[in-house]
């Protein structure tokens, strides 16, 4: 992997399966990288080489955000499980921190909409596996159909 040395600055909340594996590559990369969990083991996972910074502590707590120096961050990434979360943090880091760039994990396809009507970015797990899905299958068909002309 390349390594840039990046003077962009990301935050990313969760340090879930997401969070973790997004905060690594980015570091690796050459980004300045913050990751924030509630759940100081599940720092533990990072791998040795992770050069960015840790905060143990409730995004959704001001004085979290604070810690993470969000309102220096280009970029917020907000991998949580809960969609109420997300969307509270996203806000949060757009309007009181200022940060310019926003993106949500979202995991209930109904709520993208009121994220995106609020200028945040939005990864939805469910419409892409629906969508790499519909790829594949209308690529078999394609391949099917095609073939036996």
């Amino acid at each position: 992997m390349t390594r840039i040395n990046y003077q962009f600055y990301v935050v990313v909340v969760g340090c879930g399966k997401i969070g973790l594996e997004l905060a690594t590559r980015l570091s690796s990369i050459g980004f300045n990288v913050t990751l924030i969990d509630k759940n100081p083991e599940s720092f533990e996972k990072l791998p040795e080489d992770y050069g960015g910074f840790t905060v143990v502590g409730d995004a959704t707590e001001r004085e979290i955000l604070e810690r993470a120096k969000a309102g220096k961050a280009d970029l917020l990434i907000v991998t949580t499980e809960d969609d109420a979360t997300n969307y509270f943090v996203s806000v949060v880091g757009a309007k009181i921190f200022g940060i310019p760039n926003i993106i949500s994990l979202v995991n209930d396809r109904e709520n993208v909409p009121l994220f995106e009507r609020t200028g945040i970015r939005v990864i939805s797990p469910v419409s892409l596996a629906i969508e790499s899905f519909e790829h594949s299958i209308l690529e078999g068909v394609e391949h099917v159909v095609g073939g036996s002309k």
